[in-house]
């Protein structure tokens, strides 16, 4: 029963009625105040926090109707005549945010926080969780301290310069729009009932019960939907995966797998109908490993013949990879040493704070509208042509203002059954999915068994060096087969040897599928290599930093491990590892052969690791932009490119300002938008800045030399002739390295681990924007801290995810992550924009090995699976 009540929300008057459930956070997105975010629903993640009565308070989990006679403030009260509160400036100053999903919450709680010292501040600070930034630019901004400067601009330079983020206003406001803040009329809601069993047929639905609820507008089954098979990973075409999903099946093949969906008036009322719907299961045997699952014979998990681009269905291998170079028998039969280890990987969750939330309608014309909070716009548009058989001219998808992605957003996983509801009901649909459905329905970072067998000469010369890869791609193949192929070709291209041989599978299991993780595979392969030449340095008696040094690979060396010596799929193109080995083991002091340090209980060490990373794909990734000069005399710049949170928008115009020699701020950007832009692939593989930019330089070239060569052709209204169009695609994929060095603590009695400095240098070429390219460096390293210190998914017997919530998945907060110190080594790079290479996946590949070798050296124990949790090191000790 509904009760009224009045209230304040920044000084504003309201009278409700309100149903005794409902939460604050609720009440006040229905009052039109989305600066106030859904990140958890459970107080976890901090990203509503609002002040009642000048108290900071998770409203998610507040009941609304506490607030009645109350005053409610929230990020959109905190500015005062359009003056910025003095934390509101701090955090845009400082650039306290990526994605800025977390930042309104964040502000309201650091508004309020007590604290005399930054150690005090990461404890106040661990009820509001960040996934991209590290807290590192949130600690700068809070600390009474002058943030790192932000050189002043000239029109003849804005490369190289810290320009703040071009939203970062909006975001400190409150004011900037994510997906879910847009309720178009008669919106109406999707949710779906997922299945309880890891495997099984669905023999029978009744729908009936469900239906007859009211505000229940449809409900859905795999008999209302046509049977075509795809892919949810974004790629571009022709596609490598395995064709292998359906918008609902007959079949379930995970604990969470869509049986049936429920469109509603309300989330509540299709939550209710999704309870009501009866289903009648043929329960299937299910297997969970993939090594059981390549040789167990009698349960095939994909047998439907719709499916396809499946390489050995009847053995559950959704993609394998064979590459070889050299004689490999030969190279270890030359070798003194041979050393082989096995290294286990956990499935880990991407935790970005929003939600995947679709939002889709049609207008007047037919055209059906996607908003959505996706990296891919452009493949998703294809895709839904494909699924609905609609001509792309009449799909128009677009992405709002995006919390994070980290690769779980370069899914299609929620706008497909959104557009179908819209299609069939011809009103707007919402879905957007809880905290819950994001750890146990999405995707994960691939688990994966990784044996490495190296031979080495006694002077630590690599001869020989052997790779296999087993992968849980879970129960679809999306991005399995090249995951699969970076976690090889990454780690052992890195390193000199003439002998290489990879062998990789991405297998199908009953688990939750895996799909795409910043790093791409690469983190895994990374952190096996990485630990498997700090044993080899150990046995050989050699520094683990000389080791690296005088086996990676240099300038003019062939990155084609079973290619041709002409297929290149990367190259190197500037060179700054050696500088980037000076810095790290400058910065920490290092000096080779020192003991680890023992106080009492306690042990300290350092570790050290390498990776590199490609930037985008070469004649693969393509970016088209439009540039135009309008009648004021400024710019527009329209490209497909999607910010998730890196600052691409800012960089990108930071890029076209210097070739036309204007302030960023005389260019208007439009971004994302298969409608209003021309087509980009999307946001991931490292390619934005890469790609994207290299397109805007080329356009804003085009069009200055165009407006140049006869300034009378270019009187207002002749508009035609003032816009250049430019598409782009690498012929090189140049790699960027990266080194990293770790001190760590241990507590030989505990077995609890502290990182207590990080330092990252990173071969970047030219850091278009300094604090951004920091901010993306601090942001991996944190990731890195949680995959190798606490993050990991835990399956029951059945597969079911037994730990799918913030609270009980533990990603690193403020008071986990030390500070850390970032070196961006620049030598101009001859593809990138103005020598610019990717750094978005690369700062993630070197934390977990690093991490591992410096336990290694503090307790003399070598751990080879992640995470290290205080149980595993402590057994491990004793």
């Amino acid at each position: 029963m509904e009760e009224a009540f009045k209230f304040q929300v920044n000084n504003q008057d309201f009278t409700v009625n309100c149903h005794p459930g409902t939460s604050l956070l609720t009440l006040l997105r229905q009052l039109g105040w989305f600066g106030v975010h859904r990140g958890c629903d459970r107080g976890d993640c901090g990203a509503c926090t609002v002040w009642v009565n000048d108290i900071p308070i998770h409203s998610c989990i507040y009941p609304a109707m506490r607030i009645a006679n109350q005053s409610v403030t929230t990020i959109e009260g905190l500015s005062e005549n359009g003056e910025l509160a003095p934390m509101q400036q701090a955090f845009l100053q400082g650039q306290g945010f990526q994605c800025g999903f977390c930042t309104p919450g964040m502000i309201m709680s650091a508004a309020k926080l007590p604290f005399a010292s930054p150690e005090e501040l990461r404890l106040a600070l661990k009820g509001n969780l960040c996934r991209c930034t590290g807290y590192q630019a949130i600690i700068e901004s809070i600390l009474p301290i002058s943030p790192p400067p932000h050189l002043p601009l000239s029109p003849s330079s804005s490369i190289g310069k810290s320009i703040p983020k071009q939203d970062g206003t909006a975001i400190v406001t409150g004011k900037a729009s994510y997906t879910a803040d847009f309720v178009p009329p008669g919106l109406l809601h999707l949710k779906v009932l997922r299945s309880p069993h890891p495997h099984a047929y669905i023999r029978k639905i009744n729908t009936e019960a469900a239906k007859a609820i009211p505000g229940v507008v449809a409900v859905f089954t795999h008999a209302d939907i046509p049977r075509i098979a795809y892919t949810t990973a974004g790629h571009a075409e022709p596609v490598p995966d395995p064709l292998d999903h359906y918008l609902l099946d007959r079949k379930v093949r995970f604990i969470g797998d869509r049986v049936a969906a429920v469109v509603a008036e309300s989330v509540s009322i299709a939550e209710q109908a999704c309870q009501l719907i009866e289903v009648d299961y043929e329960i299937l045997p299910h297997i969970l490993e993939p090594i059981q699952a390549m040789n167990d014979g009698s349960i095939v998990i994909h047998d439907e013949p719709e499916s396809s681009q499946i390489p050995d269905r009847n053995r559950n291998i959704a993609g394998q990879i064979f590459l070889e170079s050299g004689d490999s028998e030969k190279g270890f039969a030359e070798a003194d040493l041979i050393v082989e280890n096995t290294y286990h990987l956990p499935a880990v969750q991407h935790v970005h704070l929003e939600p995947h939330v679709t939002i889709s309608w049609l207008e007047a014309d037919g055209i059906l509208v996607v908003r959505s909070s996706t990296q891919v716009p452009f493949h998703c548009q294809r895709l839904l042509s494909k699924i609905f058989n609609i001509s792309k001219a009449k799909i128009r998808v677009y992405k709002a203002q995006l919390g994070g992605g980290f690769g779980n957003k370069q899914e299609i996983l929620s706008e497909d059954l959104c557009a179908f509801a819209t299609l069939r009901t011809g009103r707007p649909v919402q879905w957007e999915f809880t905290r819950t459905e994001e750890f146990t329905a999405t995707n994960s970072r691939h688990a994966m068994t990784i044996r490495i067998k190296s031979g080495v000469k006694a002077d630590g010369t690599f001869v020989a060096q052997e790779m296999e890869v087993i992968a849980n791609t879970g129960a679809y193949g999306n991005h399995g087969q090249t995951v699969v192929f970076l976690s090889g070709y990454i780690p052992l291209g890195l390193y000199r040897c003439l002998n290489k041989r990879f062998r990789g599978f991405a297998v199908y299991t009953n688990t939750m599928p895996a799909g795409a993780f910043r790093g791409y595979g690469a983190t895994q392969g990374a952190f096996a290599m990485e630990c498997q030449i700090d044993e080899i340095a150990n046995q050989l008696g050699i520094d683990a930093v000389e080791i690296r040094q005088k086996n990676i690979i240099r300038p003019g060396d062939a990155i084609n491990l079973g290619r041709s010596s002409t297929d290149h799929f990367n190259l190197i193109g500037s060179y700054a590892v050696p500088e980037c080995f000076e810095k790290v083991t400058q910065s920490l002091g290092y000096v080779s052969g020192t003991p680890p340090v023992i106080d009492g209980s306690r042990r300290r060490g350092v570790g050290f690791a390498v990776s590199m990373q490609g930037s985008g794909l070469s004649k693969i990734h393509v970016a088209s932009v439009k540039l135009s000069l309008l009648d004021d005399g400024k710019y527009e710049l329209r490209t497909g490119s999607v910010d998730v949170g890196t600052g691409s928008d800012t960089t990108l115009r930071q890029i076209a300002a210097q070739v036309l020699g204007v302030g960023v701020d005389d260019i208007k950007m439009f971004s994302g938008d298969t409608k209003e832009t021309p087509f980009d692939a999307g946001s991931y593989a490292s390619a934005t800045l890469y790609i994207s930019g290299q397109a805007v330089k080329l356009a804003a070239q085009k069009l200055k030399k165009q407006t140049q060569r006869n300034t009378e052709e270019y009187a207002p209204g002749s508009r035609e002739k003032r816009s250049v169009e430019v598409s782009y695609a690498a012929d090189e994929a140049t790699l960027t390295f990266a080194v990293q060095g770790v001190e760590v603590e241990v507590d030989m009695e505990t077995g609890k681990v502290e990182v207590l400095r990080c330092v990252q240098a990173i071969d970047i070429g030219k850091a278009i924007n300094p604090r951004i390219c920091e901010g993306q460096a601090t942001g991996g390293i944190a990731m890195g801290i949680g995959y190798a210190l606490t993050e990991e998914l835990l399956f029951d017997e059945q597969g079911r995810i037994i730990n799918p919530g913030l609270r009980d998945y533990r990603i690193p907060t403020a008071a986990d992550v030390p500070p850390m110190e970032i070196f961006l080594i620049e030598k101009v790079d001859p593809y990138g924009p103005f020598g610019a290479k990717g750094v978005g996946e690369i700062t993630t590949n070197c934390t977990a090995p690093a991490v591992a070798n410096a336990i290694a050296h503090a307790t003399g124990v070598r751990l080879r699976q992640l995470p290290m949790t205080p149980e595993r090191v402590w057994q491990a000790i004793h």
